[in-house]
């Protein structure tokens, strides 16, 4: 497969200059894997961490707890709200709609609102987007509302700090999604900048040579120059994923001062 072809490319700096005139599509293919595997520590802790936290309800508690009175008979449990009667009972907080134990099939998207049902929550960001979280995935003890009634000073405090901690949390699938989006698109536009100004730079070299590379095949370069640096990050990346992007972009640029010092006088003339 090219991939590996490229791979082993990567590691022959002597024979970089003969690999600029490969077909782009390929050499896409090859920049977003590298990427990916850059990258793939941080997006491992993302995962292992539940993404980024969203914060619009547990940090809306911890600013001013709520104070309302929940109903006495509902309570979570066994990964369900469980309640005595069909009543919708409405809370607002911090510009935030909370209905616990909704009844309707259908929902207000245009609205800001945590929405309770039996055995799912739903959540709108009032600009007409949702997301749903199953099986009030995000509890991972009971939580009984008489006892949120009863409770009064920190312990109230804390009890409802809680209760919006594994609210958000019930959201996980969302927010790792989202937050692995987010790096990883960030991440390889970046990296995409990083590939045109190398490229440029190295069309510096071109002075003093009756022949050079185009800029396309700069580009393609620098891309193969990505190989042994995406390797080195990826391992660090283990024990260090924050410091995983400085090394493959630093081990970018060695590599490009050593093929383009070294081979470049070897190559063009």
């Amino acid at each position: 497969m090219f991939i590996y072809n490229y791979y082993r490319y990567a590691f022959q700096f002597s024979k970089f200059f003969e690999h600029v005139k490969e077909k782009w599509w390929k050499v896409l293919i090859f920049f977003f894997i590298v990427s990916l595997v850059s990258l793939f520590p941080m997006n491992l802790l993302i995962i292992q961490q539940d993404g980024w936290r969203l914060d619009f309800i547990e940090q809306s508690f911890i600013n001013e707890t709520p104070d309302w009175q929940l109903p006495n008979t509902c309570e979570i449990k066994t990964n369900k709200l469980i309640c005595d009667t069909n009543q919708a009972y409405v809370y607002e907080h911090d510009d935030v709609t909370y209905i616990i134990n909704y009844q309707e099939s259908t929902y207000d998207t245009s609205k800001k609102q945590v929405l309770l049902f039996e055995d799912k929550i739903v959540y709108t960001n009032g600009q007409g987007e949702s997301m749903t979280g199953y099986d009030y995935s995000g509890f991972e003890t009971d939580v009984s509302f008489r006892a949120l009634n009863l409770s009064i000073g920190e312990a109230r405090d804390d009890m409802f700090t809680s209760f919006g901690r594994q609210l958000e949390s019930s959201f996980g699938n969302y927010i790792i999604f989202y937050t692995l989006l987010v790096n990883i698109a960030t991440n390889i536009v970046l990296y995409a900048l990083f590939v045109l100004i190398m490229s440029l730079v190295i069309q510096l070299f071109r002075f003093g040579y009756t022949s050079f590379m185009t800029y396309g095949q700069s580009m393609k370069l620098v891309v193969f120059a990505m190989g042994i640096p995406s390797l080195i990050s990826f391992t660090i990346g283990f024990l260090e994923p924050s410091f995983s992007p400085v090394v493959f972009q630093f081990g970018m640029g060695i590599i490009l001062m050593v093929v383009m010092l070294k081979y470049g006088k070897k190559t063009f003339k």
